[in-house]
């Protein structure tokens, strides 16, 4: 009978496992390093193409330059081809819009920028006015009192000086003009009327420009682009008649730039500027 020695069979053991346990961990860090050079791999191949896109990008950019500068010769080329064949549209010479015209339209933009009191507004208004009269006649009482008090009666002289320091550095609020409103209500009217007079004058002619294929000036071509986008001619058209009416009424004459230098105080002026300046920019991108 073959005598097994227990503490020899645990060592014998003991040693397979270190040994299973070595074979493990080589193959763990095999693994680690087959994972960080794949891993570096695939960041070296990331990198690679980022650059490869980075480059395409840069040439995409370069080409879209390049066909950009390709459109604009083809256009200055079919504007001199035209120009040596074809009418030119008239958009700058409006013996029919008069200065009254312009004056009535201007006139009627002024009257909308300016405030207007509400009934509320008038009221509260009035009100502030006559709060305002009661503290003067008070302050002119009072400095009239300070000349003429003893000099012991110190706590009437602060009571006085008060009230006419309470009026001191103020000024009396302008009254709202019943009258005014009534006249801006009408200008209001009048430069609508005008406006409408003037919208319909030109909207004909350029019509008229576009049925006969009329060569347009250069500053029309440059803001609005060569003809209307498809499907949108009549935006197109309510915008371009908008640039000509722009240019009537600040006279702008500019032979390139449609709308002339851009208006640095807020108003009418500046809000239709920067709202033809977007719209006119969708139209040449289309």
């Amino acid at each position: 009978m073959k005598n097994i020695d227990p503490v020899k069979a645990l060592d014998d053991k003991v040693e397979r496992l270190k040994k299973d346990l070595k074979s493990l961990g080589d193959r763990i860090d095999n693994a680690q390093t087959d994972a960080a050079q794949h891993q570096l791999s695939t960041t070296n191949q990331i990198r690679d193409t980022t650059r490869k896109i980075a480059k395409t990008n840069e040439r995409v950019t370069e080409l879209a330059e390049s066909v950009h500068r390709l459109e604009r010769l083809l256009v200055a080329l079919n504007r001199k081809v035209r120009a040596g064949e074809t009418r030119k549209a008239d958009f700058d010479n409006w013996p029919e819009i008069g200065k009254p015209l312009i004056a009535k339209i201007l006139a009627g933009q002024e009257a909308y920028a300016r405030k207007t009191f509400t009934p509320q507004e008038a009221k509260s208004r009035r009100k502030a006015i006559a709060e305002y009269d009661r503290l003067a006649h008070e302050a002119i009482d009072a400095a009239e009192a300070l000349t003429t008090l003893p000099p012991n009666a110190e706590a009437l002289w602060r009571k006085k000086y008060k009230q006419w320091q309470a009026i001191v550095g103020k000024q009396r609020p302008e009254a709202p003009d019943e009258d005014e409103h009534a006249n801006d209500t009408a200008v209001k009217s009048a430069g609508n009327e005008a406006v409408a007079q003037a919208r319909e004058l030109i909207r004909a002619r350029i019509e008229d420009a576009v049925a006969n294929d009329l060569l347009f000036p250069a500053w029309f071509e440059n803001m609005l682009g060569p003809a209307a986008p498809p499907g949108k001619a009549d935006d197109w058209l309510y915008t371009a008649t908008d640039v000509v009416l722009y240019r009537l009424l600040h006279d702008v004459t500019s032979p390139a730039n449609a709308l002339g230098t851009a208006p640095q105080e807020q108003g009418h002026r500046r809000t239709l500027h920067d709202r033809l300046i977007v719209e006119c920019a969708e139209y040449r991108k289309a």
